[in-house]
């Protein structure tokens, strides 16, 4: 009803999201582009740097749209992002949330979503997300995962997950990702789970 969407309107406003797109220009070495994992498809290579880009810029849309305040960790392929300066960063522009936007990479068989979460504090954001994504896109279920080995999930001032959006050597889960009204769905769900959780 309307007092919800109120409610939540309220609730958004108070929130500051990071929004980090895996990989990019100077990930790991200075002035480096790392492209993540790669597929060789008929059209060309599929990067998961680049994929990963698309997916954040579509959630900035929506933040913005919806009244959530945000930061991007990188909004090109040119930017200069250092993995571990980018929760760093999200924390002194006082982001409340952190999601890192990556794509998984194997056999050609292995599919599906998972989550990974660093600490108890994100435990819940990480199984909201991981149960609502993998409802939106039926895609195998692969859990979530406890790591505390990722710099971008060393975010101190709130929850911080690292979702694993599908497997882009799947191509399944790489033709489904790369539709441009799938990302615009999960990324939706991915802001309605962060706004309720």
């Amino acid at each position: 009803g309307i007092y919800q969407e109120t409610e939540l309107l309220c609730r958004m406003c108070g929130m500051k999201l990071a929004i980090d797109a895996g990989h990019g220009m100077s990930n790991r070495k200075v002035w480096v582009y790392d492209p993540g994992a790669v597929a060789s498809t008929r059209e060309g290579v599929v990067c998961e740097a680049d994929v990963a880009l698309k997916y954040a810029l579509t959630l900035k849309q929506l933040c913005v749209d919806g009244g959530m305040k945000c930061f991007l960790t990188r909004t090109s392929s040119a930017d200069d992002c250092p993995v571990g300066g980018r929760a760093g960063r999200a924390e002194k522009l006082k982001c409340t949330h952190f999601i890192s936007l990556h794509l998984n990479a194997g056999p050609p068989a292995a599919h599906g979503i998972e989550v990974l979460y660093r600490e108890k504090k994100d435990n819940i954001l990480a199984l909201r997300l991981h149960q609502n994504l993998v409802a939106v896109t039926c895609f195998r279920d692969r859990g979530i995962k406890e790591r505390d080995d990722l710099a971008v999930l060393k975010f101190k001032r709130g929850p911080a997950v690292l979702i694993e959006l599908g497997f882009i050597s799947n191509k399944g889960d790489r033709e489904y990702l790369m539709d441009r009204e799938n990302r615009i769905a999960i990324c939706e769900e991915i802001l309605r789970t962060v706004a309720t959780a």
